[in-house]
């Protein structure tokens, strides 16, 4: 009885909605998905979202820091070698959540900390 009884309030509901309010639902709607697919996509390829990449610059380089001098070249896609360097959280405001940085060759590098993949480097 539940069941029917919602069924008809959601096609009353449903009738009672003018197209126009239904187009700029949508239009809302796809909007947000594909803001949503963007972001989510930028997060699962590992990366630091565009929109974020100035904002977490500063806020790696506002407080000093020590840095740490490797021979190997630090790149995106590479992983960070293992070594005695100090890593801080990058707060998850920045749109990479769970991902630390540490100034590696006077550079800051966001990498995840368990597979140490570096996601960015800042020059």
């Amino acid at each position: 009885m539940l069941g029917r009884i919602l069924a008809v309030t959601l096609a009353v509901g449903g009738a009672m909605t003018s197209g126009a309010a239904m187009a700029q639902s949508d239009a809302a709607v796809a909007a947000g998905v594909v803001t949503g697919i963007a972001v989510g996509a930028a997060i699962a390829a590992g990366a630091v979202p565009v929109e974020q990449r100035e904002p977490l610059r500063g806020y790696v380089y506002r407080e000093p820091r020590p840095y740490y001098r490797y021979d190997d070249e630090v790149a995106v896609g590479s992983e960070l070698p293992p070594g005695a360097y100090e890593s801080y959280p990058v707060p998850e405001q920045y749109g990479v959540p769970g991902h630390h940085y540490a100034i590696i060759n006077n550079r800051a590098v966001i990498y995840h900390p368990t597979t140490r993949r570096i996601i960015h480097v800042y020059d």
